[in-house]
């Protein structure tokens, strides 16, 4: 795992000590297996319009997938509040896109965060800037990856995919990170925004069965969708669209011929529980 602290000029960092004792982080070097489920796992995929907000929740640890864009702040920050989340142990952005990463100077204004974890890569957008900004401001740890990592928090085991190349075509999308959950029986995968180069990475490490999918790129579809969800075969997925953007036709189809339950948040959020053994989706 590579660690750094992000300086006040945007593109220089310094080598900080490793995290790998806060709150269960293993050893990225090692083969971990999923623990045995202890409680439930909990996460809110937030309605932000055409945008990636995810409320996550272990036993005793809270995990933030996206930040939306910036005029999603607010209502992130209000349902922290409401959520009894003051204090953050992991964010993850997965990407530099406005409408991952617009909303974390909001939030950061309203609560305190452990570590953020972002891809290794340098952003060109105005909100890449504005992170920047806040987090020289407010001197936060920020872990770069430029390998896989794997975190064990409570029950819950993360496997972290970091993208494997230099240059992507499509540019911040396939510099996505990409997140694989397993609670118990349970797995998930969140997708970030990854497109087609990306996803035949993902593919290559995690290319089997999943009981839910959160739809990469907002339901989007490229030539590497089919091969997704087929490979996949995902029981639930949500999609982050909206009504003014919503998903392709393609997607929707491929994920219904394979009798995917599937919501999109358009239509509100969606809540996700599980034991380890059952999922229980809400909206």
């Amino acid at each position: 795992m590579k660690i750094l602290k992000l300086l006040k000029k945007p593109i220089t960092y310094f080598l900080l000590v490793l995290l790998c004792f806060l709150c269960g982080c293993q050893d990225n070097t090692a083969v971990i297996s999923a623990p045995d489920a202890m409680g439930e796992f909990e996460f809110t995929v937030m309605k932000a319009g055409q945008a990636d907000a995810i409320i996550l929740k272990t036993q005793t640890k809270s995990v933030i997938i996206d930040l939306g864009e910036k005029d999603d702040g607010d209502e992130i920050s209000e349902f922290l509040k409401e959520e009894n989340i003051s204090e953050v142990d992991y964010i993850f952005i997965t990407h530099y896109d406005k409408d991952h990463v617009g909303g974390f100077p909001e939030v950061m204004e309203n609560i305190t965060a452990k570590n953020i974890i972002v891809p290794d890569y340098e952003g060109t957008s105005d909100e890449y800037q504005e992170l920047v900004k806040t987090v020289s401001e407010k001197n936060l740890t920020v872990t770069r990856l430029s390998e896989d990592t794997s975190l064990v928090i409570d029950d819950v085991l993360f496997e972290v995919s970091v993208p494997k190349k230099q240059f992507y075509a499509q540019g911040d999308n396939d510099y996505s990170l990409v997140i694989s959950v397993t609670h118990g029986e349970n797995t998930f995968l969140f997708a970030g925004d990854a497109e087609k180069e990306r996803l035949s990475e993902v593919l290559s490490e995690f290319g089997r069965q999943y009981d839910f999918l959160k739809v990469p790129h907002h339901g989007k579809h490229n030539g590497n969708t089919k091969r997704l969800i087929n490979t996949v075969k995902p029981e639930y997925a949500v999609i982050t669209d909206s009504e003014k953007n919503p998903a392709s036709e393609k997607t929707i189809s491929l994920l219904q011929s394979q009798g995917t339950e599937f919501y999109s948040t358009k239509d509100g959020n969606v809540s996700v529980v599980s034991d380890g053994k059952k999922i229980l989706v809400k909206q």
